[in-house]
């Protein structure tokens, strides 16, 4: 009895140990996409190795996505329930696609999101190592829970809803159009500055140190005219590449200094105080711009060639065996 017994807890501590090993296998489980994918179920992470193509329409991943230097992933009525991870000059393209997890870029080429995308842990772009990369971010009718944060390149949402604040420091414009954004806004150091048309900033807005800076309307970059909400205050201050302020409604407070031309505006509705240069704010006497710049237009052809030539190359390597 004793013998089979011990016999018997041999072979059960077998099977325990059996079951954790797959369990763990499992858990660590990576799958290489290189070529096209469908409506599967990757139950581990998914890497797109450097300098390859995956193109993916209707795939579930469970873990985290990997996209390594200079590849590029596009992926339409995806899900991603884990975190995304751009690498140096890589790109991601999510087209009605939902990503649970954060999505940061690492220096990456760059990252569109549009058709209804959501993203639950919001997005940070970080800085190339090449100072003369210009990165992007580009959300397109897209709901973003928590922040989007970046530090370099341009950052553009357009018609998109963000439960949380957004952050441009040292890119190269932060533009927010026809969007929601239930936290604070702040620009700070972006070399072409910012526009905001059309859009309901909840929280407090900052536009410090920036080149250009048009909020509603006035032609300085964009042909805008429709009018912003802000739910706090907005400050505009140390901007040298002229200030536009027109047909805002402000619940909070308008003021700031060290603008360089001074601002000029009309029609806004500020229900606080005004101080600094804006107290009494005096109407452009002529648009700065005979043609209106359209960063969109021109985000929409770097991404148009970008994804075009991925989804070629993608399809060209066949299945990706998923």
């Amino acid at each position: 009895m004793k013998t089979r017994t011990i016999l018997a807890l041999a072979s059960l501590a077998g099977v325990a140990l059996a079951g954790a090993a797959t369990t763990q296998a499992s858990a660590d489980l990576v799958t290489r996409c290189i070529g096209t994918g469908g409506a599967v179920t990757v139950p581990g992470d998914l890497v797109v190795p450097a300098g390859k193509s995956c193109v993916l329409e209707g795939t579930i991943v469970e873990g985290k996505v990997t996209v390594q230097a200079g590849a590029d992933l596009v992926v339409t009525d995806g899900t991603f329930k884990g975190a995304v991870i751009v690498a140096e000059n890589g790109y991601l393209d999510a087209y009605n696609t939902a990503v649970t997890g954060k999505v940061t870029s690492r220096g990456g080429y760059g990252a569109t999101f549009g058709g209804g995308s959501s993203l639950g842990a919001g997005y940070a772009g970080q800085a190339p190592a090449d100072a003369s990369v210009v990165p992007f971010a580009y959300f397109e009718d897209t709901s973003v829970t928590k922040n989007v944060q970046s530090v370099s390149g341009e950052l553009y949402l357009g018609g998109s809803k963000v439960a949380g604040s957004v952050t441009g420091d040292g890119t190269v414009y932060t533009d927010v159009i026809n969007s929601t954004l239930t936290g604070a806004l702040t620009v700070k150091g972006s070399v072409d500055g910012s526009v905001v048309c059309a859009s309901e900033v909840d929280g407090n807005a900052a536009f410090d140190g920036n080149g250009t800076v048009q909020v509603g309307g006035g032609g300085l970059i964009d042909d805008c005219d429709d009018v912003n909400y802000f739910g706090g205050n907005v400050l505009i201050a140390n901007n040298n590449g002229g200030v536009a302020v027109n047909g805002n409604i402000i619940r909070g407070n308008l003021g700031g200094e060290g603008n360089d031309p001074a601002p000029t505006g009309a029609d806004n509705r500020v229900r606080g105080t005004l101080s600094g240069q804006f107290v009494d704010l005096q109407p452009a006497a002529a648009a700065r711009r005979a043609a209106p710049e359209d960063r969109e237009l021109a985000l929409k052809e770097k991404v148009a060639e970008r994804k075009a030539a991925a989804v070629a190359e993608g399809e060209a390597a066949g299945s990706a065996g998923l």
